[in-house]
């Protein structure tokens, strides 16, 4: 019986066919995190700044949607914008990342606002925040603390 002329083209198809079915149908990248860092606190502070750069290389845009870290009761997603002539700082509950696009958390613009402080926060210290994303999932990140710069102090 000479029903398949090819057995190994058969068997590179059956192959690919059984490696198809194994791989999941959307192959995301995780988000870049880059420029990640925190401002340091003065002693008795309960509400620190955290700022960094997402970076979304897929095909699909991906939301945050919670962060936690565990020196602070909760983690706000913050947006600092004009509103007639008074800047406004509000929770945004979660922030979208555009397909293939970078959206910066920035001092003045979207940042992460880190609320009941346990400790303060002091300059040259590292922390850890886990950052939750829709698509990409859990990202940890380690942020340096770095303190205000004197041209910023008054």
């Amino acid at each position: 019986m000479k029903f398949f002329k090819k057995p190994q083209l058969i068997f590179t198809l059956l192959i690919s066919a059984v490696l198809s079915l194994s791989t999941p149908l959307v192959n995301a990248q995780s988000v870049q995190i880059k420029d990640a860092f925190a401002r340091a606190t003065n002693p008795g502070q309960s509400v620190g700044g955290g700022y960094l750069t997402i970076d979304n290389p897929n095909d699909t845009a991906d939301k945050l949607i919670g962060v936690t870290f565990a020196k602070a009761s909760s983690v706000q997603i913050h947006e600092m914008k004009m509103e007639g002539d008074r800047m406004m700082m509000r929770d945004i509950g979660s922030l979208s990342i555009p397909a293939k696009s970078k959206v910066e958390l920035k001092p003045g613009g979207y940042h992460l606002m880190l609320m009941g402080l346990k400790e303060p926060l002091n300059d040259g210290d590292v922390i850890s925040i886990s950052l939750q994303f829709e698509k990409a999932g859990k990202v940890d990140v380690k942020m340096p603390v770095k303190a205000l710069p004197q041209s910023h102090m008054h």
